[in-house]
């Protein structure tokens, strides 16, 4: 196998790992905290968009440039507001957040933001240049999670 398909593939695999934790549902009045709902609300936006491409991607759907069109611009929207969702320190039982985001701020943000440049440099046009750039922003995403995510437990995942 090239190195030129490689890359790819073993993107996919992580993501697919990532992605195969149950979901629990959030609900605003769960009695915690506000901000970390915010956090994982964007977090399953992201993750959301990220299947519909990746599943485009790996060939299992079909690829819809309006679908991949949509997903470009919800990750858009949400990269952008990394930054801002995370500015408060506020931890709670069914955050993922790793301490080390306040601590090392500068970092974090770097991160962000190169998510946010990796999400516009989407291209969407057609099936082989979403294969050429979607691997950045997946590459961007798993960079900040294993410096600044904790491993979930069995029961949440975001």
């Amino acid at each position: 196998m090239t190195l030129r398909l490689w890359k790819p593939l073993a993107c996919l695999a992580l993501l697919a790992a990532l992605a195969a934790g149950p979901s629990a549902p959030v609900t605003a009045g769960d009695g915690v905290s506000k901000h970390v709902t915010r956090r994982i609300t964007l977090m399953t936006t992201q993750k959301a968009a990220m299947d519909v491409l990746t599943a485009m991607m790996a060939g299992r759907a079909v690829f819809d440039q309006g679908k991949a069109r949509a997903a470009r611009r919800q990750l858009i929207k949400s990269t952008s507001g990394i930054r801002k969702q995370f500015r408060k320190h506020r931890m709670d039982p069914r955050s993922h957040a790793r301490p080390q985001i306040w601590t090392s701020w500068d970092d974090f943000e770097a991160r962000a933001k190169s998510a946010e440049i990796a999400a516009r440099a989407l291209s969407t046009r057609s099936l082989p240049a979403l294969r050429r750039t979607l691997p950045g922003l997946m590459q961007g995403c798993l960079s900040c999670h294993e410096t600044y995510r904790r491993t979930p437990n069995s029961f949440t995942t975001h």
